[in-house]
């Protein structure tokens, strides 16, 4: 029999003035969630899914990479700012 051990600090995100409780299972996760960009990843998902599956040639293929190169380097760009945020928030409580 295996047990899940049990976090000791779980992350929650309250909504809708505190009806809505949910866990989170980490600090990006909790980020997605407090903002509500947690449901605009399932719909850009869907999006880049279906963009995938129009590619039947490789200029096609090429236009989608584009696409897709673009958004993850925003996306590394946004998690390096709030990693600098994050970070800078510690310096302050550490003050």
């Amino acid at each position: 029999m295996t047990t899940k051990k049990k976090q000791s600090n779980p992350l929650y995100v309250v909504r809708n003035n505190g009806v809505d409780v949910e866990s989170a299972s980490g600090i990006i996760d909790l980020l997605l969630k407090k903002t509500g960009l947690d449901r605009m990843i399932i719909v850009l998902e869907n999006l880049l899914n279906i963009l995938l599956s129009q590619v039947n040639s490789y200029p096609m293929f090429m236009e989608v990479k584009k696409l897709y190169d673009s958004l993850f380097e925003k996306l590394i760009d946004l998690m390096f700012q709030a990693q600098n945020m994050m970070n800078s928030l510690q310096a302050k409580k550490s003050t």
